[in-house]
């Protein structure tokens, strides 16, 4: 280290402290301070002093330990670019349905910090006029405190007791291990992937529907099955082990099929008719069934056997009332003339004239 006189020694360490200062979020201690840079505790006691006196809001929270006060932590900590605060808009436009919650609320005020006139004045102020986000499918809003509750168990590392209400069947109790959470921007929904102890397996669930949440005083250890089950999952639901499924796209979705990734496994062969084959190895392949019934027609299932029985099945049920409903009108329209011609038919023969 170069040798300075006393004069550039204190410069060297006003800055070093001013700089320490304004990245630590708990602050210094001035004598573990000094023993690291091989300086005397006094002289940084001093150079605390000098700060003080050029304007720098130095507090003193505990005996022997520093901090620099918030309002002026941007100006000293913050070094960002136009396309990053354009990032941050984005995001906060991509996710409208977290406006209400932490999450939500975190953005937001980093927003406010970043773009504060004084403080970044040479970057675009106001939200972004190129990137609209349309209405939030599910507004977590009203369940900010479920998912604050969710996440203080994922970062304590304790077990949640939920109550649980899916679609269609009466709300239970269950005292899951949370891993991690997950959005699922194909229905925009964010679910937590936890290892149910009443199921004894790996489930998702959805944040909307947990009713209730507490977070136990019952630590435990992370599962390893947990990220390697979800990584076989084609969106949500994961299973111990994969399947293998093969799908045939029409010539007239396959260039939609083909610029997308639908799974890490993904293998793509191109058909003789111009369309193409997509195969790939999912946890649990029924998952795919409201996703290849919106392709209709344009898709059919290779394997397994089982999930091609399964959107068969769901097709058959879908065209069946259009067909009745058809048939019935082809009925209607059949018997119309019939009608008309039988009050003539039935009617009593009027008199002729001879019996008059």
């Amino acid at each position: 280290m170069p040798r300075h006189s006393p004069s550039e020694a204190k410069v060297v360490r006003c800055l070093v402290l001013l700089l320490a200062l304004a990245r630590s979020k708990r602050g210094i201690n001035v004598r573990q301070f000094a023993e690291r840079h091989g300086w005397q505790w006094r002289s940084l006691y001093r150079d605390i002093e000098t700060l003080e006196k050029a304007g720098v809001p130095i507090e003193r929270p505990e005996h022997g330990w520093f901090t620099m006060s918030e309002r002026c932590l941007p100006v000293f900590t913050v070094d960002v670019r136009p396309e990053e605060l354009s990032a941050l808009s984005a995001a906060r436009q991509l996710a409208p349905g977290l406006k209400d919650t932490t999450i939500g609320r975190g953005l937001d005020s980093l927003w406010s910090k970043l773009s504060t006139p004084g403080h970044q004045p040479s970057l675009p102020l106001g939200e972004e006029p190129w990137l609209h986000g349309s209405p939030p499918a599910i507004d977590y809003g009203p369940h900010r405190i479920v998912l604050d509750t969710v996440r203080e168990a994922l970062r304590t590392r304790r077990a949640l007791r939920i109550r649980y209400h899916k679609p269609g069947s009466e709300p239970g109790d269950r005292i899951i291990e949370p891993a991690f959470l997950q959005w699922d921007p194909a229905v925009e929904a964010l679910y937590v992937s936890a290892w149910c102890r009443k199921r004894g397996s790996q489930c998702t669930f959805a944040i909307h529907r947990i009713t209730r949440a507490e977070v136990t005083d019952e630590s435990f250890a992370p599962r390893r099955e947990a990220i390697a089950e979800m990584s076989k999952a084609f969106r949500l639901w994961s299973r111990p082990t994969t399947q293998r499924v093969v799908l045939r796209f029409s010539p007239r979705v396959a260039d939609e099929v083909r610029e997308r990734t639908w799974h890490r496994t993904a293998r793509f062969t191109d058909s003789d008719d111009g369309g193409v084959f997509l195969a790939m190895d999912v946890g649990a392949p029924e998952e795919l069934e409201r996703w290849l019934l919106g392709f209709g027609p344009d898709v059919q299932v290779e394997e397994p056997p089982a999930l091609a029985e399964q959107v068969r099945t769901r097709h058959a049920e879908a065209v069946a009332p259009a067909r009745l409903g058809t048939l019935r009108a082809r009925r209607d329209r059949s018997a119309e003339p019939a009608e008309l011609a039988e009050p003539a038919a039935t009617a009593a023969p009027r008199p002729s004239r001879s019996k008059l």
